[in-house]
């Protein structure tokens, strides 16, 4: 029931939508600038408007120029941004300190080295944490000073990252530097090492460096999104990023099976998978989504999906009205007893950031006056959400 704008910007997200299909998608989009607004918010407008050019579809000559001027910015910023982590693996294979490509910057390696495909205004490095201080240096050799702000230095001290190192002709391109893939605390049963055991060689231009397999490139993928950021933000880069692991040579869904089981990442993974097949039409076999879903009945998975869709794209429905609701919704989809998730919780970060910015929480009674007041948006919420 999505919008003909979110299904354009969201199909576009599986390389291997049809020439014919995307066009046929495009010619029923009657609204450009939320197409142009959906695709801007999820950092896809620079390949959709390749796409579209490619099919001849005629726009709007205000889309046209507002889709152009983006994906200038977006290619230029894209390819700078490869550069530059292509010119740090080479300082680190210089250094002989290995180095292992995690999140956009994998699936970059893995589908164009220019990143044009999987944007990003990060890259994220993984390092053996013995090796911390002399990547630190070998990242800042390269030209990537670490961030002075002294919120961040005290937010991410002891984090599963450094503190960012930012690119100084670029505002916004920063590097992460990771000595450990989740956060403390994480509830799964898989770290670093295991992505340390199975990694392959990149392939060029990022000689010198490693990427994760296909299966824990997958995993990885999953989880950031499902967990980290409880399906609130990056859908399309997420199925994109899903799209490049299940295609890649020597995938196996049944070794991918097993290792989301044996990692309690079974209902991230699903979340995940389940939305790039139905918001992003990526070719997911339903014996796989069948055999990985948690229980519950299938009308409430679909009122859960129709919440995490209208909290993706702005405009398809009615947002939440209230932030416990949010994390109870979630709460309903991943099932964290059933996953094995005990003592933890992905917003821990979230609180951790107020307390570090002296945000303090609204009072018990400020919550209930901002609730009577929204009594309509609760009524019209949960109609959308429970509607057949």
């Amino acid at each position: 029931m999505l919008s003909p704008e979110a299904r354009l910007v969201f199909r576009h997200a599986d390389p291997a939508c049809a020439p014919a299909e995307f066009a046929e998608l495009a010619r029923a989009v009657t609204d450009w600038p939320r197409t142009f607004r959906i695709a801007e918010r999820e950092m896809a407008s620079a390949s959709l408007y390749r796409a579209l050019s490619a099919a001849e579809v005629p726009l709007p000559s205000d889309a046209k120029a507002d889709f152009a001027r983006s994906t200038m910015i977006g290619e230029l910023r894209s390819q700078h941004l490869a550069r530059r982590l292509r010119d740090t693996t080479r300082v680190f294979g210089e250094r002989e300190i290995p180095c292992l490509l995690l999140k956009g910057a994998a699936v970059g390696a893995l589908l164009d080295p220019t990143f044009r495909a999987r944007p990003m205004s990060d890259v994220d490095l993984l390092v053996h944490p013995p090796d911390t201080q002399r990547a630190s240096e070998a990242v800042i050799a390269s030209g990537w000073p670490m961030t002075t702000d002294p919120v961040l230095l005290e937010l991410l001290k002891d984090h599963h990252h450094l503190p960012h190192f930012l690119d100084p002709n670029v505002p916004g391109i920063r590097l992460e530097l990771h000595t450990r893939i989740w956060p403390r605390h994480h509830p799964f049963a898989f770290d670093e090492a295991h992505l340390w055991r199975d990694a392959r060689p990149a392939p060029p231009p990022f000689v010198g460096a490693s990427i994760p397999s296909p299966e824990h490139l997958l995993l990885h993928t999953c989880v950031h999104f499902a967990w980290q950021h409880t399906m609130r933000f990056g859908a399309w880069r997420t199925f994109r990023s899903i799209a490049a692991a299940i295609t890649a040579p020597g995938f196996s869904w049944t070794s991918f099976e097993t290792t989301i089981r044996s990692s309690r990442a079974t209902s991230a993974a699903y979340w995940s998978l389940r939305l790039a097949n139905h918001l992003g039409g990526l070719e997911i076999p339903a014996d796989v989504l069948a055999r990985v879903a948690p229980p519950g009945i299938e009308p409430w998975k679909s009122a859960l999906e129709r919440h995490f869709v209208i909290g993706l794209v702005p405009g398809e429905g009615i947002q939440s009205p209230s932030i416990r609701l949010t994390q109870w919704l979630w709460k309903s989809a991943i099932r964290p007893a059933w996953s094995g998730h005990t003592g933890t919780s992905p917003w821990e970060m979230d609180e951790h950031w107020l307390q570090t910015t002296g945000v303090n929480h609204p009072t018990p009674w400020a919550r209930v006056s901002r609730q009577l007041g929204s009594y309509h948006q609760w009524w019209r919420f949960a109609a959308q959400l429970l509607r057949r």
